[in-house]
């Protein structure tokens, strides 16, 4: 009898020592995550002179006329890019000028402006690269952004030998 509340003690000690550490409180709930996504941009060639600016923009739906680049379509603008950069990691979390949101984006680009103000007119911006899915520079890649989701490896590459195709002016 003596060895069974021996065994009976041992078994409730080792219980204790591998029970809850913290009682009966829930374990806290995960924070959601932000939407939004990130990348490498990679700069090819040199610079064109008298860039003022460069950005990361992005559109709800294609910039089929020049109509479509305005404020209501631009659904993401970046921190600005500083001028001569050759490779940069970014976050569409870090300081947006215009911050994204979960839903469908028709065109990711990076552009860039002469203008020494910020303008909203299309003919004040150029195109140096797009984001495409596959490599296939044939169309722009559509970015989906799920809620509370952020999408890594959205690359794109800035050739200033071989820019890609403008959209409408």
């Amino acid at each position: 009898m003596k060895r069974y509340v021996i065994i009976f003690a041992l078994t409730c000690f080792i219980a204790f020592l591998n029970g809850c550490d913290k009682g009966i409180t829930p374990e806290p709930e995960a924070l959601p995550k932000e939407a939004g996504f990130g990348g490498s941009i990679i700069f090819k060639g040199n610079w064109p002179q008298g860039v003022t600016r460069t950005h990361i923009v992005a559109f709800r739906t294609p910039l089929l006329s020049s109509k479509d680049f305005n404020i209501l379509n631009l659904a993401f603008v970046s921190d600005s890019i500083p001028y001569g950069t050759r490779q940069i990691v970014y976050s569409s979390l870090i300081n947006p000028i215009v911050p994204i949101k979960n839903g469908d984006y028709a065109y990711l680009a990076v552009a860039q402006s002469k203008t020494p103000a910020l303008s909203l007119e299309r003919k004040d911006w150029y195109i140096i690269g797009v984001y495409y899915i596959n490599n296939d520079t044939t169309k722009p890649g559509t970015l989906n952004i799920p809620e509370n989701t952020f999408i890594p490896d959205i690359n794109i590459t800035c050739d200033f030998n071989d820019p890609p195709s403008q959209p409408p002016f």
